[in-house]
């Protein structure tokens, strides 16, 4: 969509989204840094009932991060948009069965508008998406695949399988859930999980438990498990949607994976 907007831009790609699992690339104008917009395109196809199922899972989400709930967003089928005070907003709309999904890193007055905008031109873009593959999986994300699909309740419809600063990360989905396990060394998001979750556990406010995986490991009531396998290995392991009643299963995947983050 570049040529579609004024100035220049760079595109990159960027690791896919988790749920619901879409492939995933940020454009950053050339002259201004700041100016940038991250853009998913939904691996699955999905029906106006999934949309309104997801909007749904979006509404629960905001629910313990931000003071704001989604509205109509205004472009093509099923949108919905969001505008936090204390983040930059995002529209999601469905085009061509794909669920579409256009954000920017930074809030501010107009952001919203400016978001609606760049979605528009993705809408407007002739011929459609170009087909992607269903199916991107490295060899060693295989030995979580029978704990991933009991936590789906079916057969892996889509994945997306990473190999990130030397760490692999796993995902298996289907429209309306997914299960992913996530490396990553100092620094990153799994740390960062890991080191929130240990300080909740043992805090004066007892949120979540220790788990037996890895060196140490802490679990949500909500199934999101986060554990440390060295002084630079972390991982996040997680189910979406998160019920309570699958934090076992969780536990599970994490386990299956952990020999694959020990290399």
């Amino acid at each position: 969509m570049g040529p579609t907007l004024a100035g220049e831009w760079k595109a990159e790609e960027q690791p896919p989204a988790s749920f619901p699992l879409a492939d995933v690339c940020s454009l950053t104008n050339a002259a201004d840094p700041n100016n940038q917009y991250s853009i998913s395109l939904g691996v699955l196809p999905v029906s106006a009932q999934d949309a309104a199922e997801l909007r749904k899972y979006d509404v629960r989400r905001l629910k313990g991060h931000y003071v704001v709930q989604p509205v109509d967003g205004g472009v093509g089928q099923d949108s919905w948009a969001v505008d936090p005070a204390a983040a930059g907003p995002w529209v999601v709309f469905r085009s061509g069965n794909r669920l579409v999904k256009v954000s920017r890193p930074l809030g501010g007055k107009g952001q919203l508008n400016a978001v609606k905008a760049v979605a528009r031109t993705i809408e407007r873009l002739p011929g459609g998406f170009p087909p992607t593959r269903s199916m991107h999986r490295r060899p060693e994300c295989e030995r979580g695949t029978a704990a991933a699909e009991k936590l789906l309740a079916a057969k892996a419809a889509a994945r997306r399988d990473t190999l990130v600063n030397g760490f692999v990360s796993c995902r298996w989905a289907s429209t309306r859930q997914a299960a992913v396990a996530i490396g990553g060394g100092l620094g990153s998001d799994a740390a960062i999980a890991f080191t929130n979750l240990r300080n909740a556990g043992t805090g004066p406010v007892v949120s979540n438990r220790r788990v037996p995986v890895g060196q140490e490991g802490w679990q949500q009531d909500n199934g999101f498990l986060a554990y440390q396998l060295a002084e630079n290995a972390f991982v996040t392991v997680v189910a979406h949607p998160m019920p309570s009643t699958q934090s076992a299963g969780v536990l599970a995947l994490a386990r299956a994976l952990r020999p694959i983050h020990l290399r």
